[in-house]
């Protein structure tokens, strides 16, 4: 079985929002995007190229039938389409392939007190007082049965807050604007290490049930190895590391999919310009797949889908143009 998970920028961009029935937007209505029958289908070669069984999706359309729509009409209807999950814009999805190694996929429900729709205590602000909180995209929770063993594989499908600040380069490149930047890159961490501790919750009741379940985390999590400036300076929180599990529990730690058996020189799944170490074309990895022991001695390759990602890049396109790359973000996958 294979599982890849991508972030496909801004798919809700494709799509007409004053149409009743699922239509793409003509060209000229799309940021940066000069053809978009093109981008959809050099995103959907990339889709081929992977040769998944699951393919989880972040930044999906709005509407499931849009979702049903390219995979219709760029997918041969060859994978089934599980979701959407999440507020706004940016939704989860998870592509079953038709046939597969991933059979009879279903959502399911959060065990014991964890209610990812429910908003729950913390204090995000700091200023030591407890609000309710909610998620700001609640994760896609699915299950497939493993086609050859019928095992079941539980699959988590995240995409934590981004640490973005509007206008944040002006603000941080003015001295006097700089503490009002990094008040609100705080606020951001704070919130986005609230949705890491809270999914945290969620793996540990798994786990507590079942010590033996196979669980994949799968997803954009806006965070990656290593101390970044806020991390080094103000005291937040690794967040990929909150999400891998306590060090004085190890059976219940996850494990990376792919960090140690992809080139180091490979493993970034973003490439942007870095203001605050200034750093140009930074890369940097934001997109991983964890999983927990019941399943990590079953893997066989885990790997950043640069290959696949390359091909279909435009060369003809203007440079920084949503047309002339797949998506912002690279693919991964991992191969039980």
């Amino acid at each position: 079985m294979k599982i890849a998970n991508w972030n496909i920028e801004w798919m809700n961009h494709w799509f007409s929002p004053d149409s009743e029935q699922p239509v793409l937007r003509p060209s000229d209505q799309v940021r940066g995007v000069t053809d978009i029958r093109d981008l959809c289908e050099r995103v959907a070669r990339v889709i081929d190229s992977l040769d998944a069984d699951v393919l989880t999706v972040q930044e999906g359309p709005s509407r499931r039938a849009e979702m049903q729509l390219f995979v219709s009409e760029f997918l041969d209807d060859r994978y089934q389409v599980i979701g959407p999950s999440g507020k706004g814009q940016q939704k989860l999805y998870a592509l079953i392939r038709t046939g597969g190694a991933a059979e009879n996929p279903a959502r399911v429900d959060e065990p014991g007190n964890i209610r990812f729709e429910a908003p729950f205590l913390v204090d995000v602000d700091g200023d030591l007082t407890l609000t309710d909180y909610e998620m700001t995209r609640e994760p896609l929770l699915l299950e497939v049965t493993d086609a050859a063993s019928g095992r079941r594989l539980h699959l988590i499908n995240l995409h934590l807050k981004s640490k973005y600040v509007h206008m944040g380069e002006r603000l941080w490149r003015d001295p006097a604007t700089r503490p009002d930047f990094v008040r609100a890159a705080m606020l951001a961490r704070r919130r986005i290490s609230a949705e890491a501790m809270y999914v945290r919750r969620y793996l540990d009741e798994l786990l507590d049930a079942n010590i033996e379940r196979a669980v994949v985390v799968m997803g954009d999590l806006n965070d990656g190895p290593g101390s970044d400036y806020f991390e080094r300076h103000y005291l937040t929180h690794n967040l990929v590391a909150m999400l891998v599990g306590n060090p004085f529990e190890p059976p219940k730690m996850f494990r990376h999919g792919f960090i140690d058996r992809e080139l180091r020189e490979r493993n970034f799944t973003a490439i942007f310009d870095d203001f605050i170490d200034d750093i140009d074309d930074r890369k940097i990895l934001l997109d991983h797949i964890l999983l927990s022991p019941g399943i990590y001695w079953d893997l066989i390759d885990g790997r950043v889908e640069h290959d696949a990602f390359d091909a279909e890049i435009d060369h003809a396109a203007d440079a920084g143009s949503r047309q002339r790359l797949p998506s912002d973000h690279r693919p991964q996958s991992v191969t039980f």
